[in-house]
């Protein structure tokens, strides 16, 4: 009976220990909590009031000429956003779980953040190529040409994020430089001798049918 009351003091103690250090760690992570929201409220609302008086988003629609389908304040303030989420994020895993983890959440952010750079940059990739579909006539021939050009490119970044041994990611990227290489030779040609080289084929074949 001594033996299970032992155990029971025991167990207490050690939870009101734990308890007593989480304390500190507790009111620590609610301050940062609420830190965080309070300069989300006031500074996200100045910065969303300085946007609008400046109106960047007609600016850049009149420099430009082109209309984004997400307006640039609307970027402004998500970048601001995620990056107080993120410091409080980082804030509260140093609380709790300790600089070990910040170095863990540190590889997976920057993990993620590859990847939606890269998401982002095909975004802007294909909308800079619609745009000059759009504002350039430009022939169907060479429209496939840029579309082929531009999916290797993409898939030269998508193998950077991807878990692939060296090896693989060198021997992958000097294939894929050789076929851009290979691509853009056959391409220039094409466009500065194409014509020349039609009009040697009409040549020839008026030849033959006048034999």
């Amino acid at each position: 009976m001594m033996r299970v009351e032992e155990a029971l003091e025991k167990f207490a103690s050690e939870l009101a220990r734990e308890l007593i250090e989480l304390i500190p760690k507790l009111i620590l992570a609610i301050i940062v909590i609420v830190a965080a929201f309070a300069i989300l409220k006031l500074v996200g609302g100045f910065i969303r009031k300085l946007l609008k008086l400046a109106n960047v988003d007609e600016l850049l629609e009149k420099t430009t000429g082109a209309r984004l389908p997400v307006t640039l304040s609307s970027i402004i303030l998500a970048v601001f956003y995620i990056g107080i989420a993120l410091a409080s994020l980082y804030a509260l895993i140093n609380i709790f779980l300790g600089e070990a983890y910040v170095e863990i959440a540190n590889n997976l952010l920057m993990y993620g953040a590859r990847i939606i750079s890269l998401i982002l940059l095909a975004m802007i990739i294909f909308a800079g190529f619609s745009w000059m579909v759009e504002k350039i006539r430009v022939e169907s021939r060479l429209r496939g040409y840029l579309i082929f050009i531009m999916m290797l490119l993409l898939t030269a970044m998508l193998i950077d994020v991807t878990a692939l041994s060296e090896p693989v990611k060198h021997a992958l990227y000097t294939g894929l430089a050789i076929g851009i290489g290979a691509s853009l030779a056959i391409f220039s040609a094409w466009f500065f001798f194409g014509e020349f080289w039609e009009r040697a084929l009409e040549e020839r074949r008026a030849k033959r049918g006048r034999k």
